[in-house]
């Protein structure tokens, strides 16, 4: 059950990669022919969401017990949690995580009808047997889940290494938590 769940999902993600390595060759070989453009500051409402999802990946979902905070992944209480920062997965595969959790892992689900019906990697509770996924500690609606992407994309996914700015981003100014990431 879990190899064919597996199976599915990574043909899925190897389908996207061979399109998102295609995109980056152009969009590298397309830099190379136009001036540098600034990158749009996010609107005020895109601050609020990304800031709404770090609190949800902070608080309510906890998710910075296995991930840790910088999201670059770690031992957790859940096994081995992979390195958010380092994911090939695009923000509609890493949804179907959050809500339906990774089969066979300790990565749990959080979506409260997961499971219920055929909506999680196209199977129900009675067929994944022992190879389901827990239940995560609170379920997520569909704006919170959103709101965790959409952080995620903006502060981790795909940005190397943490930095002592990215520390004080996410624990606030008045902590001595990232002391040992000064320079």
């Amino acid at each position: 059950m879990i190899g064919t769940v597996l199976k599915e999902a990574g043909e899925r993600a190897a389908g996207c990669a061979a399109l998102i390595a295609a995109a980056a060759g152009f969009l590298w070989f397309a830099a190379d022919m136009r001036p540098a453009v600034a990158q749009a500051a996010p609107t005020a409402e895109e601050a609020r969401l990304v800031e709404f999802g770090k609190e949800i990946f902070k608080s309510k979902a906890v998710c910075q017990y296995c991930h840790k905070w910088d999201a670059s992944g770690d031992q957790g209480y859940g096994g081995n949690a992979l390195s958010l920062r380092a994911t090939h997965l695009s923000p509609e595969q890493l949804t179907e995580v959050v809500k339906c959790g990774r089969p066979g892992t300790g990565m749990p689900y959080h979506d409260r009808f997961a499971y219920t019906d055929k909506r999680c990697f196209g199977h129900t509770r009675e067929e994944m047997g022992k190879d389901m996924p827990p239940a995560g500690n609170d379920f997520l609606s569909q704006r919170e889940v959103d709101a965790v992407v959409k952080y995620l994309f903006a502060k981790a996914v795909g940005r190397g290494p943490a930095t002592y700015e990215d520390c004080v981003d996410f624990w606030g100014s008045n902590t001595r938590q990232c002391d040992p990431m000064k320079n």
